[in-house]
């Protein structure tokens, strides 16, 4: 044969090398091959809970990372333009703080006001009360009124009644 080219051997084996590569590649993708069920809707919202605030008036603590509503209560005092008390019972108070969408919303809630919240319990500590004030959350002469309770209500939705 003349020199035209590339020798029919050397092609074989540049076709095979590429086979075996793809071969190769073939069961190693298959390693990796996993069933993803679909997740259902009904799987993923739970339905949400109504917290008990006599319950959260004896166990505050107890109930820190809960999510639920807060339903029929009344606004002890306000404490600024994001930030509220309820009374769980007689002797014990709990501070909301509004989310910065019910904020946006133009929420704004005073003294005996009667509100339905939906949200989670936090744990609450004194450099949280200070960066309410800082943030003005909280207006500074009420600073004192924050109870000293070992958790707060962020409130992601409101509605006053």
């Amino acid at each position: 044969m003349g020199r035209s080219g590339v020798s029919p051997i050397l092609a074989i084996l540049a076709i095979a090398a590429i086979a075996g590569f793809f071969y190769w590649l073939n069961l190693e993708s298959a390693a990796l091959d996993t069933v993803v069920e679909p997740v259902m809707e009904e799987e993923v919202v739970a339905e949400a809970i109504d917290l008990n605030t006599a319950a959260m008036a004896a166990d505050l603590e107890g109930t820190i990372g809960q999510e639920g509503w807060i339903r029929f209560v009344t606004v002890d005092q306000r404490l600024g333009r994001a930030a509220f008390t309820i009374g769980l019972d007689a002797e014990n108070s709990l501070p909301v703080l509004l989310a910065p969408d019910v904020i946006r919303r133009g929420a704004e809630v005073y003294g005996n006001d009667r509100v339905n919240m939906f949200g989670r319990v936090y744990v609450l500590n004194d450099s949280i009360r200070n960066e309410w004030v800082n943030q003005d959350a909280v207006d500074a002469e009420n600073r004192d009124a924050i109870p000293s309770t070992p958790g707060f209500f962020l409130a992601d939705s409101l509605s006053i009644n």
